[in-house]
């Protein structure tokens, strides 16, 4: 693929050290990825320490009214969660899809 950048890019990119803007774009963008992978990691540990367990048994346990772990929560709140919860576990696989990507032909500043 070849891309055209303007000069000034360019020369600010080299000024900073890095071989090629696009060599800083994608060094930025990957900080970025690794970023959102820590949140949405922190995000899926919180439920997961909370019920002590993962999603999935989540899932299978919730409909269990007498689950002696679940009971303690509220209906909304384990609605909420799930939903939360599922779009953490998505956002996660989503970034650390695109930080896999962006890891090859990293060149360090």
């Amino acid at each position: 693929m070849i891309v055209t950048l303007e000069p000034a890019l360019e020369e600010t990119a080299h000024a900073l050290g890095y071989q090629s803007a696009i060599d800083f774009a994608r060094i930025e963008l990957r900080s970025r990825a690794a970023q959102k992978v820590a949140y949405s990691q922190g995000r899926v540990d919180l439920y997961e320490q909370k019920y002590g367990m993962l999603f999935e048994a989540f899932m299978e346990r919730i409909p269990n009214w007498e689950d002696s772990t679940l009971k303690r929560f509220g209906i909304i709140e384990k609605e909420d969660d799930s939903m939360e919860w599922e779009s953490s576990l998505h956002s996660l696989r989503f970034y650390q899809q695109q930080l896999d990507s962006l890891s090859d032909g990293i060149s360090a500043a």
